[in-house]
């Protein structure tokens, strides 16, 4: 593609090799849009981008040097469009949009294994953007314009026919989904989370509402009726609505078996029995995130047979519900729960099977949402019998201000406080009796934790068998 057919009134025939708003990306022949973020503004690196080679510099500010390039009214709209253009987008991969506080990733993990049994998908999430077997990381749960178009353009050359993304509403927010077309979409739920960015429930509601107002009355809108917002978010959308849960909808799980890394139940459509299923998951709330997954495969009307062979099938999802048994039969589980919500489904439901005691590991991220850290706190000192307080990812917030955040309503319960994960562990394993269960929350099967500048090695997962082992 030539700077001629994305701009024909700068006359010029020159080849452009790719398109990106990061500088550190840009090659010869690049153009790099100058975008305005919360944090970062590009026309900071206006001259890095010149320096790697960049033949054009697209802003929507003032420039006052010398070089090549165009001023437009929106650069973050004008970046969506040359990607779109550049990687020649039309929309021919079916897509499906998922989106709420908690489940988004299992849900759209156990849609898409459904999807590939059947044909061919692929997922972008916070798990990455997976696709024929590969796995690519990303740093979003939603990924950034220029990472999304060009992974597309390879799943059109691998003939890939479904795509399962996960929408967040910072994702949104940053109009990361800015004119993608989406075929359909799910809501989880909706509690309490991102209030730093949104302030409050009802715009953090409005913001996750515009994932299906962008549905077309094609669409197909598979919406969580349990939860308090489900009504209201039916009102936002011009799709075709169809519901789910465990105690009303469309499609129903009844019966209802848990154990420890299974469960089962039976699903029903307006009360008439469709089929049983055996999931590999633990949890009332992968009951929920199994349903909408199998509610909106069958509404596509994919055979019941593809479906339950699909969610047999389920592999292991990374980050959630990762478990290891030490041989003095206490029992470790790496779970990425980092919201109310979920923290209080989690270990709500592990107590219904302990036979020891709880032992909780958590912290809070740093710059994230304050309002949530006392809740987590309450939640996990109520829930757990033991509980640690210690570090997650507090970046350039103080640790010491987010320590007093979670532990500042809990009165006179008793807690542990360490300021590394590493010992946090280590105390629990220390802790632990046989038939005890170690829970870590909050950073699943991350592999770096950030304190101030430094990024350190760190996983939950391998320091608890080591501990545990040791």
């Amino acid at each position: 593609m030539t700077l001629q057919e994305l701009y024909p009134n700068l006359g010029k025939n020159t080849e452009v090799l790719g398109i990106t708003a990061n500088s550190k990306r840009v090659r010869k022949n690049f153009i790099f849009v100058a975008v305005k973020g919360k944090k970062q503004n590009g026309k900071k690196y206006i001259s890095e981008a010149l320096d790697n080679g960049a033949c054009l510099i697209v802003t929507d500010q003032m420039v006052l040097k010398n070089y090549n390039h165009i001023r437009v009214r929106n650069a973050k709209s004008e970046y969506i469009r040359l990607l779109q253009a550049f990687y020649h987008y039309n929309h021919e991969i079916y897509t499906v949009g998922i989106t709420g506080t908690d489940g988004k990733t299992t849900t759209a993990n156990i849609l898409n294994q459904i999807f590939d049994v059947a044909k061919s998908s692929a997922y972008m999430g916070t798990n990455g953007i997976s696709y024929l077997n590969k796995t690519i990381k990303s740093k979003h749960t939603t990924p950034t314009p220029d990472l999304f178009y060009e992974a597309y353009s390879v799943f059109k050359k691998h003939h890939i026919n479904d795509l399962i993304m996960e929408v967040s509403s910072e994702g949104i927010l940053d109009g990361r989904i800015e004119r993608m077309s989406f075929d359909g979409a799910i809501f989880t739920n909706l509690s309490h989370e991102h209030l730093n960015t949104h302030k409050t429930m009802d715009r953090y509601f409005k913001t996750k509402a515009k994932l299906f107002e962008s549905l077309k009355p094609t669409g197909l809108a598979v919406i969580n009726c349990d939860d308090f917002y489900s009504s209201e978010l039916s009102a936002y959308t011009k799709a075709r609505v169809v519901t789910y849960g465990l105690q009303s909808g469309m499609y129903q799980a009844k019966n209802i078996h848990l154990g420890l890394f299974s469960s089962t139940f039976d699903v029903y459509f307006k009360g008439i029995f469709l089929a049983s299923f055996k999931l590999p998951l633990f949890g009332k709330y992968n009951v929920y995130n199994a349903l909408a997954a199998i509610s909106y495969a069958s509404e596509l009307g994919i055979d019941l047979k593809w479906i339950k062979k699909g969610i047999e099938a389920l592999k292991p999802i990374d980050g959630r519900f990762m478990h290891y048994k030490s041989r003095k039969g206490v029992t470790g589980i790496v779970d990425f729960a980092h919201t109310p919500n979920a923290l209080k489904n989690l270990l709500g439901n592990i107590n219904d099977f302990k036979k020891g005691k709880v032992i909780t590991i958590l912290g809070a991220q740093g710059e994230k949402d304050k309002s949530k850290r006392s809740k987590m706190g309450k939640i996990a000192t109520e829930l757990a019998d033991i509980t640690i307080f210690t570090s997650e990812d507090p970046k350039f917030e103080s640790l010491f201000g987010i320590l007093y955040d979670l532990t500042e309503d809990l009165g006179n319960k008793e807690y542990y406080i360490t300021l590394t994960r590493k010992e946090a562990i280590a105390l629990a394993s220390k802790l632990a009796k046989p038939n005890d269960v170690i829970i870590i929350t909050g950073k699943g099967n991350e592999t770096s934790e950030q304190i101030m500048d430094y990024h350190f090695n760190h996983n939950d997962f391998t320091l608890l068998k080591n501990a545990l082992d040791s």
